[in-house]
């Protein structure tokens, strides 16, 4: 790859000066590769979002040493690409650190046991209806697809797709797959797809969790001496379901699963089910069902009424333990270097693909519509692209109209390029960028005027790999150790924004979207008297403190005398002698609250000193023989 100053521009193409006018004298750096180049004129828009991803929207030019074909007829040549020529082309990228606190899956709609087309944005709320407390952050289109509906099992992507460890479909061509493992191993592409012998029977506990797993060595047969088999219906060529009957012998053990969760047969030699096992004689089963007949003891020890159990076929080889895998087209870019089929076309284009420190690069040029200067790329083109993201590394995927990218913005989802279709094309799967939210465990442990201490853990980290947890309260940053931490020098009665943050293992620190408010302790109020003025016709009681944080409720406390109840109304009350023929008692009745709730103070003849002290003396008391029991 060779990268060179765009100031050198008019040396490349005079032509492409007089035919795109409108570009300003070379902007930006150029990146060749294999003969084709690229530069940014642009840049139009760059987001950060979430946990480190950014997207960037580009304004560019691309060239390639080869003619070739311009599918909509309107460019240079009368349809045909000019060798040399510059093409102007509208570029969105979305890159995606190792370190993030995100990972990257694939989806498809397969509701109803079947494959469906949909948009990605739809494709989008699907996920996040069936994973609850997940959210996507970006999306692209993957992998090609049978668009025509002609399969017996229509519209099913041309290869695998895993998500999450579910293994929908198996078989696959070219294949890219997601290890969200930190590492620089981040994607790994177009290795040979290698299956294990036998499907795999899982088997889950109560709580979700895989317990047991045994091989599965026949398929629509009886098992064998200590054998295990699966039935499942498959679809014929009118794309009918055709049922199978399936018999448990008197030596046999049948499990049954009638309303499976998801069955799909995309093929007799590629199956995956999910579900509870519901029965467990002879029947005939059909569509959303299949079946468990074993002669392996253990096995049948293992399954029962209730018990949800998966089949799928696993992955050896490169692709042995990835979660996450979506089947795609031809190699662009391995180690730096041109890697490709020699695709000389114009198209929209859809790529991924991952730098040497394994950040990953998804990109979309838009193509088809030169009218509005988005010429689409060649092959050779791509690389080039790709190559000025750093790229080392990069594989297509599914392209022409079906090229989407979508960002999420707040509530809203975006699609970012400009679909040849004029509108988002039904596709069969696609590639997301999801998170979750570190599940925490959070609790306000002290506060006094001038501290605040919290218990903070981690107990659930899902995508984000973090070393250490930190937390922000008034401009103090510290870290958790132990659990706990504590922040001091803040102000009484004053409410603080706490904030979480976590760092990971390379020292990157990401904002968690968790915060909380939480307000110190009041100042202690104190009392002193309730002042008594006698006139000739009245008593006036007015309470005498000191209460900076208005702590106390003194100004409309109770005041009982001669256990009659008043109230103080803003600190003061008169009442009449002649209603009154003598004190003969005065009880104050108010509460304090400092922060951590109420707290009812009663006080007897709060008007004499002499009693205000008999009271501290009797307090110290009982707090002294309180002491002496505990």
């Amino acid at each position: 790859m060779k990268k060179i100053n765009a100031f050198l521009l008019m040396f490349f193409s005079l032509l492409a000066l007089i035919s795109f006018a409108h570009v300003e004298a070379a902007v930006g750096d150029i990146y060749e590769i294999g003969g084709a180049k690229y530069y940014a004129q642009e840049i139009v828009e760059s987001t950060k979002m979430s946990y480190g991803v950014t997207q960037t929207r580009e304004k560019g030019f691309t060239s390639t040493t080869a003619s070739g074909f311009d599918p909509d007829g309107i460019g240079p040549a009368n349809g045909f690409v000019v060798a040399g020529q510059y093409y102007p082309q509208q570029v969105n990228f979305l890159e995606v650190p190792t370190s993030a606190g995100v990972k990257i899956t694939t989806w498809a709609n397969l509701n109803n046991h079947r494959w469906t087309l949909t948009t990605v944005r739809n494709l989008i709320a699907d996920y996040e209806l069936k994973h609850e407390g997940w959210t996507v952050v970006a999306a692209i289109n993957g992998d090609f697809f049978d668009i025509s509906g002609s399969g017996y099992l229509p519209y099913q992507t041309s290869g695998a797709i895993v998500s999450d460890g579910n293994n929908y479909k198996t078989t696959s061509g070219g294949t890219v797959a997601f290890t969200n493992d930190g590492t620089a191993n981040s994607l790994i592409g177009n290795q040979a797809v290698t299956r294990a012998q036998y499907l795999k029977l899982a088997v889950y506990d109560a709580n979700g969790a895989i317990v047991s797993e045994f091989d599965v060595q026949k398929v629509n047969a009886a098992p064998g001496d200590n054998e295990t088999a699966v039935y499942f219906a498959n679809y014929d060529a009118t794309k009918t379901i055709v049922p199978v009957d399936v018999i448990v012998s008197p030596t046999s053990n049948g499990y049954f699963v009638d309303a499976a969760e998801l069955a799909l047969p995309n093929r007799p030699n590629d199956f995956y089910g999910k579900g509870a096992i519901s029965s467990f004689a002879s029947k005939t089963i059909a569509k959303g069902q299949f079946a468990i007949v074993t002669n392996n003891l253990d096995v049948a020890h293992s399954l029962g009424s209730g018990v949800t159990i998966r089949v799928q076929y696993e992955y050896t080889g490169a692709f042995a333990g990835v979660n996450d895998v979506c089947g795609g087209g031809a190699t662009i870019m391995r180690n730096g270097a041109l890697d490709a089929a020699d695709d000389r076309n114009r198209h929209p284009r859809t790529v991924v693909g991952k730098r040497a420190d394994g950040t990953v690069v998804m990109m979309v040029v838009d193509g088809r519509q030169s009218n509005i200067d988005m010429y689409g790329a060649t092959y050779p083109e791509l690389a080039a692209i790709m190559a000025s993201r750093g790229c080392v590394d990069a594989y297509n995927l599914d392209g022409g109209g079906s090229s989407t990218m979508v960002i999420r913005e707040g509530e809203n989802l975006r699609v970012l390029n400009s679909p040849s279709d004029g509108r988002e094309r039904t596709d069969s799967n696609c590639i997301l960028i999801v998170t979750r939210e570190p599940e925490m465990e959070y609790e306000l442990l002290e506060k006094t005027e001038t501290s605040l201490s919290f218990k903070l853990n981690i107990l659930e980290a899902y995508t984000h790999k973090i070393d250490k947890v930190l937390v922000r309260v008034n401009a103090q940053t510290q870290e958790v150790v132990d659990g706990e931490v504590t922040f001091t020098g803040l102000r009484p009665n004053k409410e603080y924004k706490v904030d979480v943050y976590y760092k990971t293992p390379s020292g990157v620190i990401y904002t968690m979207t968790f915060f909380d408010y939480k307000t110190t302790m009041k100042r202690a109020p104190e009392f002193f008297i309730v002042n008594l003025t006698e006139s000739q016709t009245s008593y006036t009681f007015e309470p005498e403190f000191f209460d900076l944080d208005i702590a106390t409720n003194l100004l409309i406390a109770k005041l009982y005398v001669n256990e009659t109840e008043y109230t103080f109304v803003d600190g003061l009350l008169t009442l009449e002698k002649a209603a009154i023929t003598s004190l003969d008692s005065v009880r104050l009745v108010y509460t304090v609250d400092i922060g951590n709730g109420p707290i009812e103070i009663i006080i007897n003849n709060p008007h004499f000193y002499s009693t205000m002290a008999l009271n501290e003396i009797i307090d110290g008391q009982k707090a002294f023989v309180s002491g002496l029991y505990k």
